[in-house]
């Protein structure tokens, strides 16, 4: 059988390391990242003729997963975090919807504000700050533009990758990560599981907006301190303090497709 041609960007951040890694056996990927490094087609997203020369390509699927995904990186380059978060989406939806091509964009539980559990695909969301906000437009531009998409909404990732840049378990593990939030409550989600849905997601035809995430929501606090046990580690240097303003608090999703894993 032909694997599909799946131009995925992002190729080299969190997620799209791990799709790139996982489904290269199931997928012919076209590999896109702003550097072009670990076998990667060097394309910059803030850039027109790099966005307009990637589109000319031959493909039959887009996952994107290009982000700037820091809230406070974003709160500092609110323009770029508007081109890449948000224009770029809506440009991939426009450009798919054309093209008859399966679009498969990833948006954030950071849509929510927080508060009022659980949150479902049709929960209200109003975000707390301008990540939130970009990512949250993107989703309402990338289903207008192109009703056949798929956005599938997440939580925090964790678990083992390639990428320079680390998951939230990764962090934990190093002890990169000391201070702790007990009143933020999020659904750890397992990179490699989310990567690995994306074939049955395709297959089913699903389109619209789905919430894919770990099944149960923990503290932060308490997700470390059991990650810590599970590896034998002493959680004793971990700092318990509660989320600052801007930051979401009990945030528990209730989605479509779930894990009970989540470590």
């Amino acid at each position: 059988m032909k694997k599909p041609r799946v131009l995925l960007t992002g190729a080299t951040g969190l997620l799209g390391s791990v799709i790139l890694e996982d489904l290269s056996d199931a997928w012919d990927i076209l590999p896109v990242s702003r550097g072009g490094g670990g076998g990667t087609e060097k394309c910059d997203l803030l850039s027109h003729e790099d966005r307009k020369g990637i589109l000319g390509k031959d493909f039959e699927i887009v996952v994107n997963a290009a982000a700037a995904s820091s809230p406070s990186l974003c709160a500092d380059n609110p323009a770029e975090s508007w081109i890449l978060n948000t224009l770029w989406p809506h440009t991939l939806a426009e450009y798919c919807r054309a093209n008859t091509i399966k679009l498969i964009h990833f948006s954030t539980d950071l849509v929510y504000s927080g508060g009022i559990p659980p949150y479902r695909e049709s929960s209200p969301a109003v975000p707390m700050s301008f990540y939130g906000w970009t990512k949250l437009i993107a989703d309402i531009l990338v289903r207008k533009a192109d009703p056949a998409a798929l956005i599938v909404r997440t939580s925090v990732l964790c678990g083992e990758t390639s990428s320079d840049r680390t998951t939230f378990s990764q962090d934990i593990l190093s002890g990169k990560v000391t201070r702790v939030f007990v009143d933020c409550w999020r659904n750890h989600t397992p990179i490699h599981w989310l990567a690995g849905i994306l074939p049955e997601l395709l297959h089913s035809g699903e389109s619209g907006l789905v919430i894919a995430s770990g099944r149960y929501a923990q503290s932060r606090s308490a997700y470390a301190e059991a990650l810590l046990l599970k590896h034998g580690k002493s959680a004793n240097h971990l700092i318990q303090e509660y989320a600052p303003p801007g930051v979401p608090t009990r945030l528990h999703l209730k989605g479509k497709y779930y894990t009970t894993s989540i470590y």
